[in-house]
């Protein structure tokens, strides 16, 4: 069962409480579904909410949905998982890694499996009643999304940590945005919570590895680069930005 450590705090409950509390991510008597991949981000960010719906003032209902690609993962440990902490976990069966992989065959298969991905999630969470989805993106995911923005498409542009998909009357959320991948793996190392191989064929050949290879570089260099970035991303003086085209 997951116990509450004073050591959370300073680690990351405090970060998430404040990203949650920031951008008014969640309220009282929200139904809050988060996207279980099986990697460790999300398994990492289903344990924090857990806490946070434990011992906060925050009264919420919480799930997990994992959207079952087609891989033939071995789900068990994070169905134990759930069982053993009292959090509903719902597996939704599809054939998006057929579509993506043989059927499309795609050369650069992350956009459209993501589109597909988030396109069920969001169809499951709507089903089931829940209006907030948590997605269990880090400080890193952030800044390696602004870096593929402007390095492969041109253009200054990040995913927002609370969001609105009007088409399903969803909120969506990433309380995890304060917080680096390195922070998430040592949770998950200490908690010794599960995490499942993805199984993707693509696996460390995309274009967000190189991204991630890049700024990982770049730390070595700034090793406060996260911090200073999310602190820009917070801080854009559009005074000083150049006239848009189109």
């Amino acid at each position: 069962m997951i116990k509450f450590d004073r050591k959370y705090n300073r680690m990351f409950l405090n970060d998430v409480r404040e990203a949650v509390e920031f951008y008014g991510m969640i309220k009282n008597g929200d139904r809050v579904a988060v996207g279980l991949s099986g990697g460790k981000d999300s398994i990492a960010l289903l344990f924090m909410l857990k806490l946070l719906k434990e011992y906060s003032y925050l009264k919420f209902d919480l799930c997990g949905i994992n959207i079952d690609l087609g891989f033939n993962n071995d789900m068990k440990p994070l169905v134990d998982f759930c069982s053993q902490n009292d959090i509903e976990i719902i597996i939704e069966k599809t054939d998006i890694g057929d579509v993506v992989f043989k059927d499309r065959k795609e050369k650069n298969p992350c956009s459209l499996c993501s589109r597909l991905r988030k396109g069920a999630l969001y169809r499951v969470a709507n089903r089931e009643g829940y209006n907030t989805v948590a997605l269990g993106h880090t400080s890193d995911d952030a800044i390696e999304t602004f870096f593929m923005n402007m390095l492969c498409v041109g253009k200054l542009g990040i995913f927002s940590p609370c969001a609105y998909y009007e088409g399903k009357g969803l909120r969506i959320i990433r309380p995890m945005v304060y917080i680096d991948e390195e922070t998430v793996k040592k949770v998950v190392n200490m908690e010794n919570l599960p995490v499942i191989e993805s199984g993707c064929p693509a696996d460390g050949k995309t274009v967000r590895q190189e991204m991630k290879d890049l700024t990982s570089k770049l730390r070595t260099k700034y090793p406060d680069l996260n911090k200073k970035m999310i602190t820009a991303f917070e801080n854009i003086d559009n005074r000083k930005m150049w006239k848009q085209r189109g």
